[in-house]
């Protein structure tokens, strides 16, 4: 996979709508699928390789794929819960690689269900200082700060369950999405409204030097 070129801020008016530029990293993509049958989680272990059952520790059962590299967490039930993974193409052919895995340990009829991703954790750094405080205020409804207790601002992103942490820094955290076109959506809201934010303290800086 290439890599962007990396944006240094040298000159924060002739940059500032290079912000735009600014990819995420995504850090783990959590799947969930269901399996249409009673699975024996003992007899799969003792199956299979990269496994690992103690129903007197856990009721579940644990798989490891190296490549790609995930976890997924196996219940008699049939849920399967898988992550680790660092995109969704990763996540869809390790789910598969678990199934493939537990068809031969002896379920040769098991088919997949209901499969969707439950959370995206990704971060970005837009290496310019943020001002946390002049967000808060002009977004009030949808954003929390309280620096006594945290450090960075809580934003909420309208008709969506997600959480994105701010830091003064320019770095921030988005967890809860649950697909690439919403954390694609999510990215652009966040950079236009640091864009504005930029621009505005620019102006303000540029008037109180008359």
């Amino acid at each position: 996979k290439a890599k962007r070129k990396r944006v240094i801020f040298n000159n924060k008016e002739d940059n500032l709508y290079r912000l735009g530029d600014i990819p995420y990293k995504i850090h783990n993509v959590v799947l969930s699928v269901r399996l249409d049958s009673i699975l024996d989680l003992k007899k799969i272990a003792l199956r299979s390789k990269n496994t690992e059952f103690n129903s007197k520790r856990f009721h579940g059962l644990i798989m490891r794929s190296r490549d790609p590299k995930a976890t997924a967490i196996v219940f008699k039930s049939g849920s399967m819960i898988c992550t680790g993974a660092k995109s969704e193409k990763e996540g869809k052919e390790a789910i598969l690689k678990f199934v493939k895995i537990i068809r031969n340990a002896g379920f040769n009829d098991l088919k997949m269900q209901n499969y969707r991703i439950t959370n995206i954790f990704a971060t970005m750094d837009y290496k310019v200082p943020i001002n946390l405080m002049q967000i808060h205020v002009a977004f009030p409804r949808i954003t929390k700060h309280e620096p006594e207790v945290h450090r960075g601002l809580l934003y909420y992103p309208f008709d969506t369950k997600l959480l994105v942490t701010i830091y003064a820094s320019g770095k921030l955290t988005i967890t809860g999405a649950k697909s690439m076109s919403i954390l694609e959506r999510v990215r652009n809201n966040l950079t236009n409204m640091i864009l504005q934010m930029r621009i505005r303290s620019n102006d303000s800086d540029k008037l109180n030097s008359y």
